[in-house]
Order: C-alpha cells, then sequence, then structure tokens
C-alpha cells in the first residue's frame, strides 16, 4: 500500500496535478497517510483503510500548458512567476506553476512569442479557469522565430530576425528567406507553387520525353522547360507577389496578403481594362497611406526616437504601386489629351460622345485618379490661370502639373 500511494503521488493526474498546502488539504494528507498501516486487507484496528483515499482533497492542479495558436499544437515556452513579495522565478512550460495563493503575476515571457500577463487584480480568474480544466493557452508565435522543436539553439531565428533589419532586401527577395520566417505548410506550399522560379519545370509533355529520353543511371537528367516563357508583365506581377509575401511574412500580418493580392491583380488589369471602380481603390489606398504618414509625422517623439507605428505594408511598395499608376497614365496621354480639353471647357475638335468605349473608359480613370471637374478651365487664359483654378477646385499639385502637361 506504501509503495502504491508513492508511485500515485509522483504520477499525479498523469504528471498534470500536485498537492496543495492549505490547511484543509494538509488535514485531509494526515488522515490519508496516517502513518500505520495494516498487517491484512481487513485489519481496521488502528486506521480506516477508506481514510486512505482523501489525498485527493489536497489535490490541485497547476499546469501550465502553452499551446501555438496558428499549429494548434502544445509548444514550449518561457515565463516568468512573481510571488506576492516581488521575488521573479523564471520556468519553462509545460510545467506546474507554485500556488496561486503565493503568487501576484504570471506571465509568459519568451522571446520567440508574444506576451501574455495574468494579473491578480485584473484577469487572476482567467487563469484559475485554465488551470482547473488543464486547458491550454494560446499563444502567438512572433514572425521570424520558430518553435523550440523546430529550431533548439536559435539558429534560424536568428539568421531570419537579421533580414528584417535590412529594407533593402524585400527588392530582391529569395524564396528561401521567406520560408525562414514560417513553418506553415500553408504559406510553403504558396511559396512552393507561385513564387519559386523554377515552378514551370517540366510541365511540358514534350519535354517530359526529353528529360525521360536522357536519363543516365539511376539519377534522372530533368531538363527544363522552354516551351512556356514568362512575359514581362508577368515578371512584374511575380516580382510584386514575392515581395507582398515576404512583407507580410516579417511583419507578422499574413491576414493582409489577400487584400495586397488583389490590389495586385488592379495593377495588372488596370491597362487593358480600366474601370473607375479600380481607380477608386487605388485612391482609398495611397489616401489611407498619406494619412497614416501625417499622422505619424504628428505624432510626439519621446527621447529622439522614432514613432514605431507602421503600416500593414511598406511605404516602398507604396511608392512602387504609385509610380505603376503613373507610368499606365503617361502610356494613355497621346489618346487622352484631346478629350481632356474638351473636358476641362478648353477649345478642341474632339467631342467626347464620339469617343470609342476605351477611350471613355481611361477619361473617366483618368479623372477620378486625379479629381478634375468639368469645365474647370473654361474660364483661363495663360498657364498660371491654369494652374490658379484647379487650386481653387481642390486638385493636387501632381495632379495641378499633368493637366498643365497635356492641355498646353
Amino acid at each position: 500500500m506504501a509503495v502504491h500511494s508513492t508511485i500515485g503521488l509522483l504520477f499525479l493526474g498523469g504528471g498534470r496535478a500536485t498537492l496543495s498546502t492549505t490547511p484543509t488539504a494538509v488535514a485531509a494528507l494526515l488522515a490519508a497517510f496516517f502513518p500505520k498501516f495494516p498487517t491484512h486487507s481487513e485489519d481496521n484496528r488502528y486506521h480506516l483503510q477508506a481514510f486512505r483515499h482523501l489525498y485527493v482533497l489536497a489535490v490541485e492542479a497547476r499546469l501550465i500548458l502553452p499551446r501555438d495558436i496558428s499549429t494548434e499544437k502544445l509548444c514550449y515556452a518561457h515565463i516568468q512567476v512573481i510571488d506576492l513579495n516581488g521575488v521573479v522565478k523564471e520556468m519553462k512550460a509545460p510545467c506546474i506553476i507554485p500556488e496561486l495563493s503565493t503568487l501576484k503575476e504570471v506571465k509568459i515571457n519568451d522571446p520567440r512569442y508574444w506576451p501574455i500577463t495574468f494579473q491578480k487584480d485584473r484577469n487572476w480568474d482567467q487563469l484559475k479557469l485554465f488551470l482547473e480544466y488543464s486547458w491550454c493557452i494560446d499563444i502567438k508565435q512572433r514572425a521570424g522565430c520558430l518553435s523550440y522543436i523546430d529550431d533548439p539553439q536559435g539558429f534560424l531565428t536568428i539568421l531570419a530576425q537579421t533580414l528584417t533589419l535590412d529594407k533593402s532586401n524585400i527588392w530582391s527577395t529569395n524564396t528561401e528567406n521567406i520560408e525562414l520566417f514560417t513553418n506553415d505548410d500553408k504559406i510553403r506550399n504558396f511559396v512552393k507553387q507561385y513564387l519559386v522560379k523554377d515552378v514551370g519545370e517540366n510541365i511540358c509533355g514534350d519535354c517530359l520525353v526529353v528529360s525521360r529520353r536522357r536519363k543516365s543511371g539511376k539519377e534522372p537528367v530533368l531538363g527544363t522547360c522552354t516551351c512556356r516563357v514568362y512575359t514581362r508583365p508577368e515578371r512584374e506581377h511575380l516580382q510584386g507577389l514575392a515581395m507582398l509575401t515576404y512583407d507580410c511574412v516579417v511583419k507578422d500580418i499574413l491576414c493582409a496578403l489577400p487584400i495586397w493580392t488583389t490590389f495586385l491583380k488592379i495593377i495588372k488589369t488596370m491597362k487593358p481594362e480600366p474601370t473607375s471602380y479600380h481607380i477608386w481603390q487605388i485612391k482609398l489606398l495611397l489616401s489611407h497611406i498619406d494619412n497614416h504618414n501625417r499622422r505619424t509625422m504628428n505624432e510626439m517623439k519621446v527621447d529622439d526616437q522614432e514613432a514605431t507605428n507602421e503600416p500593414l505594408i511598406s511605404n516602398e511598395f507604396i511608392l512602387a504601386i504609385k509610380q505603376k499608376v503613373s507610368s499606365i497614365f503617361d502610356s494613355w496621354e497621346s489618346r487622352l489629351a484631346p478629350f481632356l480639353r474638351k473636358y476641362l471647357g478648353l477649345p478642341s475638335s474632339r467631342k467626347i460622345s464620339g469617343c470609342d468605349d476605351d477611350v471613355k473608359k481611361i477619361l473617366s480613370g483618368f479623372l477620378v485618379y486625379h479629381d478634375l471637374p468639368k469645365g474647370a478651365m473654361k474660364d483661363s487664359v495663360g498657364d498660371d490661370e491654369l494652374s490658379l483654378l484647379l487650386q481653387l477646385e481642390g486638385v493636387s499639385m501632381e495632379g495641378m502639373s499633368k493637366v498643365c502637361e497635356l492641355v498646353r
């Protein structure tokens, strides 16, 4: 009986529970482990054997179980417990923490995960609920970090974090660098299927036949498919998609990736099929970034430190989108100029009603992008008056310079 009781206490609750030290728990333990054991199964002279089960009254669950919220798998994480006297103790979960009555704060304090804090005067009941039912505490892994199972020494984590310091690296994104930041199978498959440069190898039936004929020994000689070559717009789209994926993975904002891919698609379809709806989406995006930058500049700096509030996407990529839109408008200038003069009230031999549908779409997109009102220049005489009238109508400096250049 003594041996069985010892084994039961050693593996209490399958390693999930421990014993409490409250007065009630101590009394239950004294009654359960009264040091007078029976000589046979029916010996109840000194102590009732049924009392040996009273130790369950002293059992208390205090196991911290961290779980990665992305993979839904248990993981290791460092925690910090602070007792009532302010003494800090570092532990590594999963582990059993001291009694809650002796603590005032429990914190998930690991450089690879975002912190979670339980304080006695704030959310202590939530921690009690987690411990009572042995529930897992979901934690979020930081971008550029891997779990202790995948990267025990942290070498890959350090390499990935150094890449975030180089902002120019986004323009020469390497798919291998993207994979360093995450162990999510969805992201890895996305990179493999859409961003790898050799994704078009051996996809043609003729090239597959050539590859089979060139086999030598056990190792096959794989030939590259030359029947399908990416065009320049496709290469630019692929580069933009790689930049977006890299930026979203680095900043840990993968939820924004579908939104930004939509903007990439808008840019891709804007030149052959311009629509006012797509132009409005671009305007809203640029307006949001401009307002964010304006608020950042107006924020008070503390100790000459730069504001850490960054937009969801890098300013470099926004500048690239803006430049791409400007280049598309520049390619429309020769078809756009006479109808733009007519719309603004200047003399022109062309009528807007007589142009084809493509020119109407181009004109409407240009007018929406620059916020040009109808007949804004009908009373102007010189270039100075043109600029003044446009400024009074609320047209931006970029729009004024572009319009004045087209209508001269």
